[in-house]
């Protein structure tokens, strides 16, 4: 061999060189590429992500990736982590994956996101007899209205205001159906699949006591993103193809519906 290479001219030795390591760095990214972390925020709650022992790692987020990844030949993981450190870690390493909506995240063109996989809606709920018709957010000026504390909602942040609509702050879903039936709440502010999770598996709070309205207060969509200049466009291609015969063959719809 170094015979050879003495006799050979030194830019096809370093051609040569350069195309081995091509070889060996294309050889580890693939390798690389065979599992991902998911990224699970503290904050998300039943049904997209439901980490209790009989059900570790299910819900609709995690259904939805490994019925994505498992043809493709990817294997997956979760770490549930605080929403900061977890979105640092996509960005830094770490983490690979999180499901999340442009509409929802600061400056979206920083990752790289997939097709949608379902829609996310926020709708209004109030009392099964109350004769709320929620139109606009104008329909709701004079009334009390229920949210979840710390979160914003675009189509009526305007509208929170005297004169306007009185925002009235719970920690969760449950703790504003509690105001809705003391009567403290004209309505809440909900989003649609986790309220209805919340009705199907909790009986105890009597579902017919609660009518939704129609149109939703707020629409976004559902995908994954991956962070940028790490080699997962590839990945993003793989997932839009596996998502769009998901969505031909019903096998999507199917995962929805189990959590509906």
């Amino acid at each position: 061999m170094r015979s050879i290479l003495k006799i050979l001219p030194l830019s096809l030795i370093l051609l040569l060189v350069e195309s081995a390591g091509g070889i060996v760095s294309t050889a580890a990214e693939t390798q690389k590429k065979t599992g991902m972390v998911m990224f699970i925020a503290r904050a998300d709650v039943p049904p997209y992500y439901i980490g209790d022992r009989e059900s570790e790692n299910n819900g609709i987020l995690m259904d939805v990736l490994r019925a994505v990844t498992g043809p493709l030949g990817y294997t997956v993981t979760t770490r549930q982590l605080p929403d900061r450190r977890g979105w640092d870690m996509l960005v830094h390493g770490g983490v690979d994956v999180y499901a999340s909506a442009r509409e929802w995240t600061d400056n979206p063109d920083r990752f790289l996101w997939t097709e949608p996989f379902m829609s996310n809606e926020d709708v209004l709920l109030c009392r099964a007899g109350a004769p709320l018709s929620y139109t606009g957010p104008e329909s709701l000026h004079g009334m009390t209205v229920a949210c979840i504390k710390g979160f914003v909602y675009p189509a009526l942040e305007d509208h929170f205001r005297p004169g306007g609509i009185t925002r009235l702050d719970a920690p969760s879903p449950e703790a504003m159906l509690e105001l809705l039936v003391r009567g403290r709440a004209d309505a809440v502010v909900v989003n649609r699949t986790e309220i209805q999770w919340i009705l199907r598996t909790r009986q105890d709070l009597e579902p017919h006591r609660f009518r939704v309205n129609e149109p939703p207060v707020g629409r976004a969509l559902f995908r994954f993103l991956f962070p940028k200049g790490q080699g997962w466009e590839p990945v993003v291609d793989q997932f839009n193809r596996r998502l769009r015969e998901m969505r031909r063959d019903g096998s999507l719809k199917a995962i929805l519906d189990r959590y509906r």
